[in-house]
């Protein structure tokens, strides 16, 4: 199990995350609780959560593997926007006990909202690029 911070930059927003991850079999599995800074200097709360899956190979003490994401913010602006992202791309990442990682994915974003009555709706392609710092638990 690890337990670490990441900061999160996509096309939308930023986030900064809370982050667990758990290992199985060489598989790992994470769920990240963030906020948007940008979007509380606003005065506005933009929660995210997410869920990613890797498989990290090791070569000589680095890391490296495909990663996939699942992803869904919020955040209200006289209506409610609501974004669902899917992505796939890889993780770099290096260390032992404390580890620092870098992720980079790509995929289709669905922005919905309703305004006036009427649900609007659109696909666009967004980009995520995370840093992230992690404490190796066991």
């Amino acid at each position: 199990m690890r337990i670490g911070l990441t900061q999160e930059f996509q096309k939308f927003n930023q986030f900064t995350n809370a982050r667990i991850e758990f290992e199985r079999n060489k598989n790992l599995f994470a769920v990240n609780l963030g906020i948007s800074a940008q979007k509380a200097s606003q005065q506005l709360f933009a929660p995210a959560v997410s869920m990613d899956y890797a498989h990290l190979w090791k070569m000589n003490g680095i890391f490296l593997g495909p990663v996939i994401c699942f992803s869904i913010d919020t955040h209200v602006f006289g209506t409610r926007f609501l974004y669902l992202h899917s992505s796939i791309g890889y993780r770099f990442a290096v260390g032992k006990h404390v580890q620092f990682f870098q992720e980079t994915s790509a995929g289709p974003t669905t922005e919905s909202f309703t305004y006036m009555d009427q649900k609007n709706q659109q696909f666009t392609w967004n980009y995520h690029v995370k840093f992230g710092v992690q404490y190796v638990i066991r």
